[in-house]
């Protein structure tokens, strides 16, 4: 092997690096495997294809994209509450809407059920005080809020945390029952 690398391998070593930390914390083994496996290939081409295929098995591994899903869903969340806020008046639905996405975070991410709960429960006052400083409202609004009011929305945090309470109980279980040996 030369001191200088070819535009292949160093693509394939950044490669197998990002693989490599990837699955370090989950499947150390693996990761040892894979690695140990790349430095036994010699040509370019072939230490190429070895770092894909490990670039996508470490994609595919149980749990590898675990950190990406919560923040992914919890964003989707407060973009669906407050779509929803912004179309809807304050009505009943408002708490069923909460009390929906609190228990699907929670079920999805047991252990972030107090995040869960507050960020969704804040977005019915945060969308209102947005309106309250802004002046810009929707549609169906005919009147511009107080300060006051909108901060009588955060009791939302309550039927929120609540909701995302039961997800994570429910959530916990489900798991059990999935990782249980058959």
């Amino acid at each position: 092997m030369t001191l200088s690398a070819g535009p292949k391998r160093r693509l394939a070593d950044a490669m197998m690096g990002h693989a490599e930390r990837s699955l370090r914390r989950k499947h150390p083994e693996w990761a040892d495997a894979m690695a140990s496996e790349s430095l036994a290939t010699l040509s370019d081409d072939d230490r190429l294809r070895w770092s894909v295929g490990c670039v996508a098995a470490g994609y595919r591994a149980p749990g590898a994209l675990e950190w990406a899903i919560y923040p992914t869903l919890l964003g989707f969340g407060i973009a669906l509450m407050t779509a929803y806020q912004w179309s809807v008046d304050e009505n009943s639905l408002t708490v069923a809407m909460v009390s929906l996405i609190g228990v699907a975070l929670g079920v999805l991410q047991p252990r972030r059920f107090w995040l869960s709960g507050t960020v969704i429960g804040l977005v019915v006052a945060a969308v209102n005080t947005f309106e309250t400083i802004t002046g810009v409202l929707p549609a169906y609004e005919t009147y511009h809020h107080s300060l006051q009011h909108d901060a009588r929305w955060i009791v939302l945090v309550a039927p929120a945390l609540f909701a995302a309470v039961v997800g994570g109980y429910v959530g916990r279980k489900l798991r059990a029952a999935l990782d249980a040996p058959v």
